[in-house]
């Protein structure tokens, strides 16, 4: 240990203190002795340790490489055994695979040896067929050229005779209508007395026995054409074909029928309308010639026995209400329309391929005409009951529902009546076709409305006479010549006395005779 001196003062050089420096360079020398010591065992120690660490160390990298040695050894051998599997495997697919398509070589041999054996067996069978129908074909052709001569032999003795008989038809029914004014004395005594002060003879009982009776059995067609109706629906349920084409048919009828107007730029004259309406009626026969129904259900002519496709039926159902809808739409405003409604009507049913054995089937829309306009075939009744109104045509605004208006009823009359002129009033002179409803149905119309009996005269049988005769007075001329005049004197000039008191339509009725005579030159 060092000893401090004073500053400014050197110590005494006392031998203690000689020795005491002696001592202190003793421990020093001795301290630092002991301190290299230690540092000479640390560093012999440290490399120890570190030669120690470096032998671990060389072992430890030893064993590690020894171990994955060891470890890639043992994952090639799993390498190996894993190839050696897949080997395995797939050999043992591919052999399955190839027993497989062998199998399926078979099979498929085994099935063309018997499809072979089956064609074989069809072209002799087929062979056989052909060489049996060539064999009647043969037959039949000689048989069909055959029928086929003698089918034109009788169309052109056909055509002759029809076109005969068509003249002779329309000459008749100008006779018979003419021998109806001296043969019916009811008729008769209705047009020649005098009115003045005297009541009109009013109509026979027999007569009108006979014209009731005729309505219902109308009235019984209409009926069966609503049961016709449903019975087609529930075919078409079970013939989808049918359903599709029955639906897009009746849609186009009504179409067509829509179309038809009289005036400039409009369907006065409606030949595409008939030609579209007739090769949908054509296609109806020759695509669903079945199922069939008894033709005398439609019709008050003699056609006992004759079937004719439902379809056919059911189409003619839809156009004669087309039709009826048509003419209470154009022509209760303008009676001018209804001429080319009732020509391409006329036309359809005049149509030889629509008769049931030579007979119109006209009565489905004459049967439409007896439900909504009775009055035009004599019927009468008080205009003031249900029961009475029901009878003269009168409609509700809904089914069970309040009746339509006087304006309304009025003009669905005017409609009506004028249709059945163009309906019945059509001349057939030029036309290889017979007339299906003839001239004489107009002149029986107007003698029934006018023997209705004294007292049950309405608005409704003066509405609908004013339009039968409107417009139509010149062919009614046309046909039956002075019985005609004298029908429009009486029925223009006194007719209208039996009206009921206050009458508005027989105003309008008598005012018809002044029209005639500035319009048409026509003094009665």
């Amino acid at each position: 240990m060092a000893i401090k001196e004073s500053p400014g003062r050197p110590a005494k050089d006392s031998p203690s203190r000689q020795l005491l420096r002696e001592l202190s360079r003793l421990s020093i020398t001795r301290q630092e002795d002991w301190y290299e010591q230690l540092d000479r065992e640390s560093k012999e120690r440290a490399a120890i340790h570190k030669n120690a660490l470096a032998i671990a160390l060389a072992r430890h990298e030893q064993v590690r490489k020894d171990a994955e040695a060891e470890r890639d050894q043992i994952l090639q051998l799993e390498q190996e055994r894993r190839k050696a599997e897949a080997r395995l495997q797939e050999e043992r697919q591919r052999q399955a695979l190839a027993d497989l398509e062998q199998a399926e070589r078979r099979l498929v041999a085994e099935r063309a040896e018997a499809a072979a054996r089956a064609e074989r067996a069809a072209t002799q069978e087929r062979e056989a067929e052909e060489a049996r129908q060539r064999a009647e074909k043969d037959l039949r052709d000689a048989e069909e050229a055959k029928v086929k001569k003698e089918s034109q032999e009788a169309e052109i003795r056909r055509k002759v005779e029809a076109e005969r008989e068509s003249r002779e038809a329309e000459r008749k029914s100008k006779e018979a209508a003419i021998a109806a004014i001296h043969s019916d004395r009811s008729t008769e005594s209705t047009i020649l007395t005098t009115v003045n002060d005297h009541p009109i003879t009013s109509q026979a009982p027999a007569q009108s026995a006979q014209r009731e009776n005729e309505h219902q059995r109308y009235l019984q067609i209409h009926k069966t054409l609503k049961e016709m109706r449903a019975f087609m629906l529930n075919q078409a349920q079970q013939n989808p074909k049918l359903k599709s084409r029955m639906g897009d048919m009746r849609r186009e009828i009504k179409k067509s029928i829509g179309q038809l107007r009289e005036g400039k730029g409009l369907n006065s004259k409606p030949n595409a309308q008939q030609a579209s309406i007739q090769r949908l009626l054509k296609e109806a026969i020759l695509s669903f010639p079945q199922p069939t129904v008894s033709a005398a259900s439609f019709t008050t002519n003699p056609v006992q026995g004759a079937q004719i496709p439902a379809l056919l039926i059911y189409l003619l159902n839809h156009l004669s209400k087309a039709v009826v809808s048509q003419l209470i739409r154009e022509a209760a405003v303008a009676p001018k329309n209804a001429d080319p409604i009732g020509t391409i009507a006329v036309s359809v049913f005049a149509n030889n391929d629509f008769r049931a054995n030579g007979e119109s089937l006209i009565d489905i829309l004459i049967a439409k005409m007896h439900v909504v306009c009775p009055a035009l075939f004599g019927i009468y009744g008080p205009d003031n009951t249900e029961q009475g109104r029901t009878r003269l045509g009168w409609w509700r605004e809904v089914p069970g529902g309040p009746w339509v208006n006087d304006q309304t009823h009025q003009d669905r009359m005017t409609g009506l009546g004028a249709g059945y002129a163009a309906l019945s009033l059509r001349n057939f002179e030029k036309s290889r076709s017979t007339n299906p409803y003839p001239p004489y149905h107009f002149w029986q119309a107007v003698t029934a409305i006018l023997n209705v009996p004294a007292g049950h005269v309405t608005e409704t049988h003066l509405v609908i006479l004013k339009a039968l005769l409107a417009n139509s007075e010149a062919r009614f001329l046309e046909f039956f010549g002075e019985p005609a005049e004298k029908i429009l004197r009486f029925a223009i000039m006194e007719y209208p006395k039996r009206a009921p008191k206050g009458s508005v339509a027989a105003v309008v009725l008598s005012n018809l005779g002044d029209t005639l005579k500035k319009d048409k030159n026509l003094y009665l």
